[in-house]
């Protein structure tokens, strides 16, 4: 039968574009994990503070999320299954 597609935290269908983050939002969506700010991934990443809020604004949009934790949450949900490594327990 058909598969249902992906759903997002708040319910609603996971965007077609959550397994099309590039490598550098996969490395900010890493860094959220520890809970660091912004400015703890721009330092982290070697990039700017406004880099990282870039690339926030493109994962949101990508995942269909409106916050950090909607991100983190489609992490350990299994939504993002091209971030990081598999073992998200």
């Amino acid at each position: 039968g058909d598969v249902p597609p992906p759903h997002r935290v708040d319910g609603g269908p996971m965007s077609r574009h959550a397994d099309q983050l590039t490598p550098h939002e996969c490395d900010v969506v890493l860094a959220l994990l520890s809970g660091s700010s912004n400015r703890e991934v721009a330092d982290q990443l070697f990039i700017s503070v406004k880099t990282v809020e870039t690339h926030l604004t493109r994962i949101y949009r990508k995942l269909g999320c409106r916050s950090r934790s909607q991100v983190i949450a489609a992490y350990y949900t299994g939504a993002l299954t091209s971030v990081g490594p598999t073992d998200r327990s």
